[in-house]
């Protein structure tokens, strides 16, 4: 599609806050408050340890906020860290269709805001920029399924570059740079999933998105229609599969958030686990079921999911991948939360007997897309009765969103793993009032207990 990158990077560098319509601002801020407590939480992870000692012996000037870390360093490095930490968890808000463009936006964009002392209402302003070109890239590439790459990494470094030329106020020129240095940075693979190198995808691409928005801010050089040039961005990712009314129809007049909302996650784990989870979660809160009573607990799932069979995790942190693994966890513990996956509930012997009970039914005709997927779960009990249970929506998506006061117990529950209770309460305040806030590095230190 002839001038693609041009009108991207005229909408990128064009758009202020009073722009966006007044349901994606609001979206935007429960976002970013889930967001804020994902890196928190994050932050504590074992995983999240390597990254920041990585990053600390690269050393660096000490100008960006790594969050638990007593170090700062700069902000490509600081986006990566705390992209990791954001992400390492699977817990915070995808899009739809389904992308994490919470850990590869939010980031970076917190990074060069703390470095030059921006704004709130810019940072809300980029936020909300980057995660429409993310949510647009993500839908004109859907029928691309072909292309088997983890989405932060290939719709996250241009997304990112987007939202981080928003935020230092490059020209129209600069930001068409910005994409061109950002669309060379993608690449990330699936087969990482359930490893600790998964949480470096969004950490990544906000690293890379920071780089291109530095790099084009002084005028360095790249492909300045990389979108739609011969082996440039869509053709050698998408191919002929990628649909450009659904990248450019209504830019700068509909919004993705608008239109579709997000998807908020109450269990720590893979998108398709959601259903999965929350099926037999209702299966054994509605019949009071205790897991001896249990022969054997059937999922009907989607069989276009083929690698989220695990029928026996390596780890916690692989649970969060298999369908097999959300279930136990689901049929024994009270609550599925970041404890469950944790590599002592694995290997507890209720879980490890749960796993022994659990099956799954393929079904091709369930949808991978999340707003049209389903998971029923069946249970046969040893008393010969057999109990259903399915979920078409679970509570926190966009077909079924949950109030405001329940998803404060998630981000209380996130934050209270790092903050004491009035430090917390004055970060959710902060997040809240981020568009009246005129120095984001007050929201930065607050990350820190400052």
């Amino acid at each position: 599609m002839k001038n693609a990158t041009q009108q991207l990077a005229h909408f990128i560098s064009t758009t202020r806050y009073e722009d966006i319509p007044q349901p994606v601002l609001d979206a935007t801020r429960t976002i970013l408050l889930d967001g804020i407590a994902n890196v928190l939480a994050g932050s504590t992870q074992h995983e999240t340890e390597f990254v920041r000692r990585y990053v600390d012996r690269l050393g660096g000037h000490a100008q960006c906020t790594v969050v638990g870390s007593p170090n700062k360093t700069n902000p490509p490095l600081a986006a990566f860290a705390n992209g990791a930490a954001m992400h390492v968890l699977d817990y915070e808000p995808q899009g739809i269709p389904s992308t994490h463009g919470t850990s590869t936006l939010l980031p970076g964009i917190l990074a060069l805001a703390e470095l030059n002392g921006l704004s709130g209402r810019a940072v809300v302003t980029a936020f909300a920029v980057g995660w429409e070109v993310q949510q647009r890239i993500a839908m004109a590439a859907r029928r691309a399924d072909s292309r088997p790459f983890h989405p932060p990494g290939i719709y996250g470094p241009p997304s990112c570059a987007s939202a981080c030329a928003n935020l230092l106020g490059l020209t129209e020129q600069q930001t068409r740079v910005a994409l061109g240095i950002g669309a060379s940075r993608t690449g990330a693979l699936f087969a990482n999933n359930g490893t600790m190198t998964k949480c470096t995808h969004p950490g990544n691409a906000g690293r890379m998105g920071v780089e291109a928005a530095m790099l084009a801010a002084d005028n360095f050089t790249a492909n300045e229609d990389i979108i739609e040039t011969s082996r440039g961005y869509v053709e050698t990712l998408f191919g002929d599969a990628f649909e450009w009314d659904a990248l450019m129809g209504g830019l700068g007049r509909e919004w993705n958030l608008q239109k579709h909302g997000f998807n908020i996650k109450r269990y720590p784990a893979q998108i398709a686990m959601q259903w999965a989870t929350e099926s037999v979660v209702l299966l054994r809160e509605k019949n009071k079921l205790n897991a001896d009573d249990v022969e054997w607990l059937e999922l009907e799932v989607s069989s276009r999911r083929p690698g989220l069979s695990r029928p026996a995790p390596a780890t916690g942190l692989d649970g969060k991948f298999s369908f097999e693994y959300v279930a136990a966890v689901a049929l024994t513990q009270d609550h599925v939360g970041i404890d469950a996956f944790t590599d002592p509930v694995r290997f507890s012997a209720p879980v490890e007997a749960a796993l022994n009970k659990i099956r799954l039914k393929p079904n091709p005709d369930i949808s991978t897309s999340t707003l049209d997927c389903w998971v029923q779960a069946r249970a046969g009990l040893k008393d010969g009765h057999v109990l259903v249970e399915r979920c078409d929506a679970f509570r926190g998506s966009s077909r079924n969103p949950i109030a405001r006061d329940a998803h404060l117990v998630k981000v209380r529950d996130c934050m209270k793993r790092v903050l004491p209770e009035a430090k917390m309460e004055r970060l959710i305040g902060l997040v809240d009032g981020l568009a009246e806030l005129k120095d984001a590095r007050v929201l930065v230190r607050a990350l820190v207990g400052e």
